[in-house]
């Protein structure tokens, strides 16, 4: 994985670099009363598979694509109804499941009082973070307040532009 690659000795930028440094700070959230369809539109809007989840602008949750994938796979938004055709089966159980969608909220799926990091948590402590954890991405919070998204990518991107 990449950023086993940052557990190399500290030296140079790495020992002084912070996640403020790195983060993306355009964000896309959602509410936690919002449902999981809004969630997936966003996520394929923007690419993210990560949404943090806001309340009166204070991070209350995380949700993720695998949040939304085990939603639309649980037995409930399972089709029960024999019909003709696999091909039509299958496209009404999708829309079966969209509509599943529209009926779940956020808070129902999200993983509440997510891990985060402040802007100032140094950058090997996030990697370490990201990797033993395996999360795709972090909420960085300064002051109850979400300023931004940390994520293996973002190491990436800086590295890759700062060799």
């Amino acid at each position: 994985m990449a950023l086993e690659l940052l557990k190399l000795p500290l030296n140079g930028e790495m020992a002084t670099l912070r996640a403020g440094d790195l983060m993306g700070t355009a964000l896309d959230a959602v509410s936690p009363d919002a449902s999981l369809h809004d969630a997936l539109k966003i996520m394929n809007r923007t690419g993210d598979l990560q949404l943090p989840v806001v309340k009166d602008g204070e991070l209350v949750g995380i949700i993720t694509d695998r949040d939304l994938r085990l939603a639309m796979n649980s037995p409930f938004a399972q089709t029960d109804t024999p019909t003709r055709t696999a091909t039509f089966s299958r496209k009404k159980a999708s829309l079966k499941r969209e509509a599943i969608l529209d009926d779940i909220q956020v808070d129902q799926c999200m993983a509440p009082d997510p891990q985060c990091v402040s802007s100032d948590t140094p950058a090997h402590e996030v990697a370490d973070l990201l990797s033993l954890n395996k999360f795709g991405a972090m909420p960085v919070v300064d002051e109850d307040k979400l300023v931004g998204m940390i994520s293996g990518i973002d190491f990436l991107k800086h590295f890759a532009a700062n060799p």
